[in-house]
């Protein structure tokens, strides 16, 4: 065997030990459904959507429970539920209850800041609708019907638009 040859063999062993050492390499665990996890949070798409980093593994968030207003294209509140978030919750450590995984990807997850629930704090700020569809929490429809009587947030608005409506109407 010529020295291109052993060059060759010598190649593939490398890679394969390489290989064999990568998949021995500890990984951090998938935010699965029904984990809970610490993490710190590295960015706000909108009011209810995170990106954190776990470990050295970044994860996007989306609140369950809650739906905020839309940024694109820019519904009312939409800003206001963000910088609320942004913060709560930027750059802090945050823990996180996994409930399921959307469409998108994105975790859906209840999310804590100092033992205070994201979902619940948008909604008695008045800055998100109870996402009835998808969560029949009682204490979450409390909320956003205490904030609506006391008109905080959007529900100082005569008519808000949820934003399931919203991006409906907008696509049409």
């Amino acid at each position: 065997m010529g020295f291109r040859g052993r060059l060759r063999v010598c190649w593939s062993l490398l890679l394969g030990v390489s290989l064999l050492i990568g998949m021995a390499a500890p990984r951090p665990a998938h935010a699965v459904p029904g984990s809970t996890f610490e993490a710190k949070v590295i960015g706000v798409t909108d009011g209810d959507s995170l990106k954190v980093l776990r470990g050295r593994e970044s994860i996007r968030i989306r609140l369950e429970g809650v739906d905020c207003p839309e940024m694109r294209p820019p519904q009312p509140y939409c800003r206001k539920a963000k910088t609320f978030i942004s913060q709560m919750a930027f750059n802090r450590k945050v823990r996180v209850r996994v409930i399921t995984t959307d469409r998108y990807g994105r975790k859906v997850c209840r999310v804590e800041v100092g033992g205070r629930d994201l979902s619940v704090e948008l909604l008695r700020a008045g800055l998100a609708w109870h996402y009835e569809r998808y969560n029949q929490e009682p204490a979450l429809a409390s909320l956003q019907a205490e904030a609506r009587a006391r008109k905080r947030g959007l529900w100082a608005d005569p008519d808000p638009i949820p934003p399931w409506e919203w991006r409906r109407r907008k696509r049409s």
